[in-house]
């Protein structure tokens, strides 16, 4: 930029301060460190306790947990070595599943005018997953354990009267976890009958693929139509 004759050239602060008029020589804020103030001195939220931000951010957490064991049990049946393509596929399609409802928690405390505070997930400790049935032996454990930690977000939310968050965890997830708990505990049953059977567990993988995987997760339609995508 080319300057006048006469003029002074600006002097330049930190990116926090914009540059200053000749005449004042003062530097006025350009952006400030912390976040403005509502002006109603809150975050325009309506009767959202901070116990219940808090447990719905915990919430977060237990399902990206759900999340990560997923995907480590799918990355193991799509080995090689493994070769359990229904396995693979189920759990991809439980992987994307949780992220979704992490999503759904993290909109929902913005919604209300709360903070997302996200905590470290920690991958599984073992993710050698053996069999099947051990894998899902561990998914009926998370699935016990994400249905636990929904009653006492509801409990919480019921204990400051926020029938909006209340509402929002019977409504919106309790029905369709608790049909989860039941489908991975027949699935545990069913491998626990099959035992070591490398054919009974070729037939139980076959049927998983067909039956409970949709057309989007299926590992194998999509390697031989890679460029077809479902609605």
């Amino acid at each position: 930029v080319k300057l006048r004759k006469g003029t002074c050239k600006p002097k330049i602060f930190p990116i926090k301060f914009l540059a200053t008029s000749c005449e004042d020589k003062t530097p006025k804020e350009f952006c400030i460190d912390k976040p403005m103030k509502w002006p109603s001195g809150n975050r325009a939220n309506f009767k959202f306790h901070g116990e219940t931000e808090a447990i719905l951010n915990e919430q977060i957490n237990t399902e990206l947990k759900a999340f990560y064991y997923y995907l480590s049990m799918a990355a193991y049946f799509g080995r090689a070595d493994v070769a359990l393509p229904g396995c693979e596929s189920f759990f991809i399609q439980m992987h994307h599943e949780e992220h979704e409802h992490a999503i759904r928690f993290l909109n929902y405390i913005k919604m209300r005018g709360g903070l997302v505070n996200l905590y470290p997930v920690q991958p599984p400790i073992d993710q050698d997953w053996k069999c099947p049935l051990h894998a899902f032996k561990t998914a009926l454990d998370l699935e016990m354990e994400v249905a636990e930690k929904l009653v006492a977000v509801n409990t919480v939310a019921e204990k400051h009267g926020d029938l909006n968050a209340s509402d929002f965890i019977i409504t919106g997830f309790m029905e369709d976890q608790m049909k989860s708990v039941n489908e991975m505990g027949r699935f545990v049953a069913v491998l626990s009958g099959i035992g070591d059977q490398s054919l009974a567990r070729f037939i139980f993988d076959k049927d998983l693929l067909q039956h409970y995987v949709q057309p989007k997760f299926n590992i194998l339609r999509l390697k031989l139509r890679p460029n077809e995508t479902d609605e």
